[in-house]
């Protein structure tokens, strides 16, 4: 991923302009799971803050680990306008998901929105999911997301360029336009390649555009359970959306794991 893919190096200040239900529903679950299991939690791939910081508003003591530079100085920011008791329950720093060692032990361990998908080769996964069996508590628990494929997934899942979602800036007045496209697929290695486009129009007619590329793992079910099973995680609970529906009920793949006894 340091090749500046899945970074947002370009779009990494217009992350949180994102108004879609989606980017909402998944706080109250991870507040939630946090309530069930109480102590310390951490977030990988933690990106502008979003979770962490809901959690560490409601009181929770968060760390956050995201390897985009541009992602954490967001996170940083957003933190710098939160009061003191906020601040003072996340810590954040730069790692890579896949490897990583911190000398502490988590009750709660999670990999919200999709980002686990960011590993694309087998060695990178199973590497993240050894790192997060070893700092997860023998009680605890560890949250993981994927999307659902909503049809098996071949070249015809090259799609053009879409709009995803618009919004207005209140502060600057700009309408921010989020479009993205997929310009190949590898069927071979369930790998795709989405292009997230940002179109930034100015009250006064100037138009600016920035791009980021994306590569994503897409599992089925069956793939990624059997990936946790073998890595020493037993599910114990599974839903296809953040409302707990059942998971051959949504886009969401959403697995509760624990450690094998």
């Amino acid at each position: 991923m340091e090749n500046g893919v899945n970074l947002y190096h370009n779009a990494a200040f217009l992350y949180d302009f994102d108004n879609r239900d989606i980017v909402q529903a998944d706080i109250p679950f991870y507040l939630d799971y946090a309530a069930k299991y109480p102590g310390y939690i951490l977030e990988l791939a933690c990106g502008t803050g979003r979770v962490s910081i809901a959690l560490a508003q409601n009181g929770h003591k968060i760390f956050g680990l995201d390897l985009s530079d541009s992602m954490l100085e967001q996170f940083s920011a957003k933190l710098m306008s939160q009061p003191k008791t906020v601040q003072d329950n996340i810590w954040i720093e730069k790692h890579d998901m896949s490897s990583f060692q911190l000398d502490r032990e988590f009750s709660l361990i999670i990999i919200p929105f999709r980002s686990f998908q960011c590993l694309t080769t087998e060695e990178t996964q199973r590497s993240c999911l050894k790192c997060v069996h070893e700092h997860l508590r023998d009680d605890g628990v560890f949250i993981i997301n994927t999307f659902r494929p909503y049809k098996k997934l071949d070249e015809t899942w090259v799609y053009p360029e879409a709009v995803q979602w618009e919004t207005v800036d209140e502060k600057t007045g700009n309408k921010i336009v989020k479009k993205h496209r997929g310009p190949r697929i590898d069927v071979a290695n369930q790998i795709i390649y989405p292009e997230m486009i940002y179109q930034i129009t100015e009250p006064e007619g100037q138009v600016f555009e920035t791009r980021d590329p994306l590569e994503l793992k897409y599992y089925y079910y069956d793939q990624l359970k059997d990936l946790l099973e073998s890595s020493g995680f037993e599910i114990k609970e599974e839903f296809g959306y953040y409302d707990k529906r059942s998971i051959d009920d949504g886009g969401e793949f959403i697995f509760v794991c624990g450690k094998k006894q």
